[in-house]
């Protein structure tokens, strides 16, 4: 496996752990309770959901950082931090920074939130989604062999990105729509 396949499925474990901690972030403000529901036992969907975002940040800050130790092309610690004038798709890649630093802030923020309070770490929160949307951006547009920035939208971490999305699109839509409601105990 070379550097440039570790930086790959780096950022596909990011999305997949994106995904996931997303899904979860919305059961819990549904207030899903995998005791009363499906699968009747008890879970603690905030630790996991806490797990997936610590996974989350780490395959996110780990994705890029492999970059700093390839050849060709080579990226310098200015093209990571701020890729406006990076070797290679620039704008996408500033996408994907975009996307760390808002998921940076919703988990420094969320280890905040009793000294930040409930509205401003609430408000906070929610840059989940356009973080969600530059992260999808990022990840179906890049080039994964950094040659020509044209990606195969058909290779299967595309196609599993691609699903990632629906899924969350699907998600996030199925939220909207049981706001006030959820899975509360009547």
């Amino acid at each position: 496996m070379t550097l440039l396949d570790l930086c790959s499925y780096l950022g596909l474990g990011a999305v997949g752990a994106v995904t996931v901690n997303l899904l979860l972030g919305m059961l819990m403000s549904l207030r899903y309770s995998p005791k009363r529901h499906w699968p009747h036992r008890h879970i603690n969907l905030f630790a996991l959901h806490q797990w997936t975002a610590y996974i989350a940040v780490f395959l996110t800050l780990s994705h890029p950082a492999v970059l700093l130790f390839l050849r060709t092309p080579y990226f310098g610690w200015i093209d990571v931090l701020w890729p406006i004038h990076s070797y290679l798709q620039p704008k996408l890649n500033l996408a994907g920074a975009g996307a760390l630093y808002l998921i940076v802030l919703v988990v420094v923020s969320s280890l905040l939130r009793t000294q930040l309070g409930r509205p401003l770490w609430r408000s906070l929160h929610y840059l989940v989604f356009p973080s969600a949307v530059l992260l999808f951006l990022h990840s179906i547009l890049t080039d994964p062999n950094l040659k020509d920035g044209h990606p195969d939208l058909l290779d299967g971490g595309k196609v599993f990105i691609e699903i990632s999305l629906l899924i969350s699109v699907a998600a996030t839509t199925i939220r909207i729509r049981q706001r006030g409601r959820g899975f509360r105990y009547e």
